[in-house]
């Protein structure tokens, strides 16, 4: 097999504790035709240039700044866009790749040229590395077409970053960019809009690993705003794309009522009821049977709770 250039991207923000370790695995896969930029969002800082400069001496590896503030989507599509790999890789600074991640995925996609990404299972891992849990197969191991992925990916997002290669000129089709509007879910709708251009491949082992930690992006609260945001921009997607996969006018209330209803369940969890009241009310218009189910008693007792109230349902919620 000829090995096509892979551009690998590592964004960093204020912390350097684990980009080490996602150097190296990096460095340890068996793919050897790969270069890697560490990006620093709102750098340079001492302590991620530090972690990052014993392993300049590989030509593959460099480290950049841009000296301002970014944000998780524009970092992101400052790493995706520009260079001349036919395929490109992001990996989060504090994920890491397992053996041979890199070899299956270019083998898969040079096997399958019709295929926009390939992604597979993942691990999730503590803080120093302990396995947590497995992810269920979404799907069976292969090629499926936009129709199967995208209806799987309108339950919740199956892809996780770090188990993803995308096919370069895919992406540019795609618009080139993660979607500055969505903070918390900008890898999510970027993989709808991937996948609504071609078959997508999805291979069944957990060779990539997610770390679970207090500082993630991803656990902090309003990602229900994000995806409020994502049923109507979905919906528009789907149009576009021609795909038979809207919901109705109804169902897309009811959606955007649940999202209103767990945006609530997040403002009251922060101390700032007002807010919470005013979603539960957003939600209670937009669907009002809504408001009657778990979640909205929930968000309702959170709201007029107080600070011990929502603790406890927050807590239930992470379980």
């Amino acid at each position: 097999m000829a090995e096509p250039l892979v551009d690998i991207g590592i964004p960093v923000f204020r912390r350097a504790d684990y980009v080490a370790e996602a150097i190296e695995s990096v460095l340890a896969q068996s793919y050897a035709n790969w270069l890697l930029t560490v990006s620093e969002d709102a750098g340079p800082t001492d302590a991620v240039r530090g972690a990052v400069e014993p392993y300049l001496a590989d030509r593959r590896v460099r480290y950049v700044s841009a000296g301002r503030r970014l944000g998780l989507a524009g970092i992101k599509s400052s790493l995706a866009g520009p260079g001349g790999g036919k395929y490109v890789a992001l990996l989060d600074d504090d994920d890491v790749w397992l053996a041979d991640w890199l070899s299956r995925r270019v083998e898969f996609l040079e096997t399958h040229d019709q295929c926009v990404l390939a992604w597979g299972g993942h691990l999730d891992i503590d803080p120093g590395g302990a396995e947590l849990a497995r992810s269920a197969y979404p799907l069976s191991g292969g090629v499926h077409s936009s129709r199967e992925f995208v209806q799987t990916m309108m339950q919740r997002n199956v892809v996780a970053t770090p188990s993803v290669l995308l096919r370069r000129d895919a992406y540019l089709r795609a618009g080139n960019e993660f979607d500055a509007r969505f903070v918390h879910l900008n890898d999510y709708e970027l993989w709808l809009r991937m996948g609504m251009l071609g078959p997508v491949g999805f291979l069944a082992v957990h060779d990539s690993a997610y770390r679970v930690h207090p500082g993630q992006m991803s656990r902090r609260h309003d990602r229900a705003l994000d995806h409020l945001r994502l049923v109507d921009h979905l919906d528009r997607l789907l149009e576009r794309a021609d795909l038979d996969l809207r919901v109705s006018p109804a169902d897309r209330r009811r959606q955007k009522a649940d999202r209103c209803l767990s945006a609530a369940l997040d403002a009251a969890e922060q101390g700032r009821p007002g807010i919470a009241a005013r979603r539960i009310l957003r939600a209670a218009v937009l669907y009002p049977p809504a408001v009657a189910s778990r979640r909205g008693l929930g968000a309702v007792a959170a709201a007029v709770g107080g600070t011990t109230v929502s603790r406890r349902i927050g807590e239930r919620r992470e379980r």
